[in-house]
């Protein structure tokens, strides 16, 4: 399925139907309700399949996304998974319930620069040393 802005709005129904839905483990920490308020879905659930449920419920304007929506249950590193530096898992932390585990490999590509811009940076780089050749001569 193609994620546009529609398909994100729905993803933010789904998420606020599911919190008000789901029982609390009593515990207070990891429980579904705790998970799902930082916009992971809980094992068990299914979360493209219910984004298309939901989809065909009701209807979601594909309008761009305001920054409250994107950065609402998570929504911004579901529209940008280059960005997670590693994979989500659900920790034991009250403060941190989801934590992200990853390599050395996964944070250098989460944060290096796309391609187009090192080609660029490349660029620009040639053209100080012929310049820099230049001047000496």
């Amino acid at each position: 399925m193609q994620k546009t802005p529609k398909y994100y709005r729905a993803r933010i129904a789904v998420i606020e139907e599911l919190i008000t839905k789901v029982d609390a483990d009593g515990n207070g920490i990891n429980n579904a309700r705790v998970v799902l308020r930082n916009g992971v879905f809980p094992k068990g659930y299914d979360e493209e399949k219910l984004i298309t449920e939901m989809l065909s419920k009701r209807s979601f304007s594909n309008e761009t996304l305001s920054f409250q929506e994107q950065t609402r249950f998570n929504t911004w590193f579901a529209m940008h998974l280059e960005k997670v530096a590693g994979k989500e898992i659900v920790s034991t932390s009250r403060e941190f319930p989801i934590t992200i585990k990853g390599t050395k490999q996964d944070i250098i590509n989460a944060i290096s620069i796309d391609k187009g811009m090192q080609f660029q940076l490349s660029l620009k780089r040639k053209r100080a040393k012929a310049k820099l050749k230049i001047m000496q001569l």
